[in-house]
């Protein structure tokens, strides 16, 4: 019987190892993965920044042309070429109680401080305002006659970030345009306007 009972055993034996074999041999399962393209482009854009303090108390001086270089600048970014800034008199269409006297665009004209008001006498000379050419990135230095539309004073040969120009500020001014009494004052507002095409 020891025989027997040895191939029993030996039997028994065998079918554990072959079960715990089994068990052991865990099949290995891989993760499941996904993709997601994703794709882009930004749209064209430009912003633009007036800097300086704009000119306040001008001393102009009849029978000449009295130009300002430094107090009023430009800063551009643009990620397109070709981006433009231009500049117009947009006769203050906001100002309460009432806008720009018609017919005065471009010109520097009566303002009463005391009462925010416009008044009838403007400069015979409609103003100039040239922007700067910075080289390899503006084509600037052409001299524009500020009138009620838009006039190009850059044009961008790149994309730019935070470029700065000077804008240069003109004002003819004749011997026969009259001084304002006291509380008065020639004024003009010039709108700056980025574009991208």
């Amino acid at each position: 019987m020891k025989g027997k009972e040895m191939k029993k055993n030996l039997l028994v034996i065998i079918s554990l190892v072959v079960v715990m074999s089994a068990v052991m041999v865990v099949p290995v399962v891989a993760a499941e993965t996904g993709t997601s393209t994703i794709t882009g482009n930004p749209g064209a854009a430009i912003a633009i920044t007036v800097t300086g303090s704009g000119i306040s108390n001008w001393a102009l001086v009849a029978g000449q042309t009295n130009t300002d270089t430094s107090s009023v600048g430009l800063t551009v970014s643009s990620n397109k070429v070709g981006w433009t800034v231009s500049v117009k008199d947009a006769m203050d269409p906001d100002t309460t109680p009432a806008p720009k006297t018609t017919g005065t665009a471009g010109r520097m004209t009566e303002w009463t401080e005391s009462s925010s008001t416009w008044g009838a006498s403007s400069l015979a000379a409609a103003m100039h305002v040239t922007g700067a050419t910075v080289d390899t990135k503006t084509t600037g230095g052409v001299e524009r006659t500020l009138t009620g539309s838009d006039q190009t004073i850059e044009t961008g040969l790149a994309e730019v970030s935070s470029q700065s120009m000077g804008i240069t500020i003109g004002q003819t001014v004749a011997y026969t345009d009259p001084i304002l009494p006291s509380g008065k004052v020639y004024r003009i507002i010039v709108t700056f306007t980025g574009a991208v095409a």
